[in-house]
């Protein structure tokens, strides 16, 4: 039996690298915060419309029941890890669940896989300012719901009752200082432009319209040109304020006149990017690991280093990443646990 391997997090990444590691015979101890593996990608919604999005999540295709059915890989869910003492070849590691702590002993190598923090309504500073309205209800959204409205698509569409007017309000949460948070999210522009064309595709009559600062690179060719021959406004602004209410009432500094404008949409979903997670600092103590400028953790030298050290990092847990970098990059690392210990 080879060595076993401790994966913190099972979403996209720690699943990807336990199976990798599973199917060279490896142990592995997954250990998991939540009740269930899969992370945040587990619930994600396929956006082809007419032809594939080239979202990545195919990748994901059988990994959740792969890993679940494993012998070789033992998952802990609501399990805490709250220490990592020793070296490459003989860590102990001590875990909480349910109030008790146990402790494991002879782990060969730890892998960080703890993923990323979306952001929500209520523990956003920056620079939209959200005012909640009087009236019941909210017709604010973040873009993790409009990934479960895709996941959760029927014949009919997206939506039971369709919404007249849609806003997308991109990089909420990136490239904002007040968020600490000067980075570009590089997954924001993707999801929620592919989630539109699908929303366009099922609610032609629903008109879309994009707050945006650029539009990243999706894919090639005329991306930007082919969204707008779909019907899809464009306004090269950051809005100051969006109002709750129904409708919600976006204020924003029109780029084209110079003047203060309101306008009133059915729905407005709010773009989260990634964000490290609230124990990042934590992880990096135990695991003797560093922190970049935003918070992600990083290798103190690197890689090469980790190879010595027998803990790694990878996926989301290191910065913004899309779906295929993420899978790939866990599969690499997997790989080079791999060849360690050998």
């Amino acid at each position: 039996m080879m060595p076993k391997v401790l994966i913190v997090g099972a979403g996209l990444s720690g699943a990807a690298a336990a199976r990798e590691l599973a199917a060279s015979g490896w142990q592995v101890l997954l250990a998991e915060e939540s009740s269930a593996i899969g992370g945040k990608v587990r619930g994600y919604g396929c956006k082809a419309a007419d032809k594939c999005a080239n979202c990545g999540l195919c990748l994901a295709k059988n990994l959740w029941n792969d890993v679940e059915k494993n012998s070789l890989i033992d998952i802990r869910l609501n399990t805490k890890v709250l220490d990592v003492i020793g070296e490459k070849g003989n860590y102990t590691v001590a875990l909480k669940n349910a109030g008790a702590v146990s402790y494991v002993n002879k782990i060969s190598d730890v892998v960080i896989a703890v993923g990323f923090k979306g952001g929500t309504k209520a523990d956003f500073n920056g620079f939209v300012e959200i005012q909640k309205a009087d009236t019941a209800g909210s017709s604010i959204i973040m873009g993790s719901d409009i990934e479960l409205l895709t996941k959760d698509r029927r014949e009919a569409g997206l939506f039971d009752s369709p919404p007249g007017k849609i806003a997308f309000i991109q990089c909420f949460g990136s490239r904002d200082k007040k968020e600490h948070a000067m980075y570009c999210s590089r997954v924001c522009c993707a999801y929620s432009t592919r989630a539109a064309k699908l929303i366009k595709k099922y609610h032609p009559d629903c008109s879309i319209t994009f707050f945006y600062m650029e539009m990243q690179q999706v894919k090639g060719g005329n991306y930007f040109d082919e969204l707008k021959a779909l019907g899809i406004d464009f306004i090269k602004c950051r809005p100051v304020k969006v109002k709750d209410g129904n409708p919600a009432i976006v204020t924003f500094d029109n780029p084209v006149t110079g003047r203060r404008q309101e306008l009133a949409f059915d729905l407005v979903v709010l773009s989260d990017g990634i964000r490290p997670i609230d124990d990042a600092a934590k992880i990096a103590e135990l695991c003797g690991l560093g922190q970049t400028e935003a918070g992600f953790l990083k290798y103190v030298k690197d890689i090469n280093h980790a190879d010595l050290t027998g803990v790694y990092v990878t996926g989301c847990a290191k910065g913004p990443a899309k779906i295929e970098e993420a899978y790939a990059d866990s599969i690499a690392v997997a790989r080079r646990v791999i060849l360690g210990g050998r």
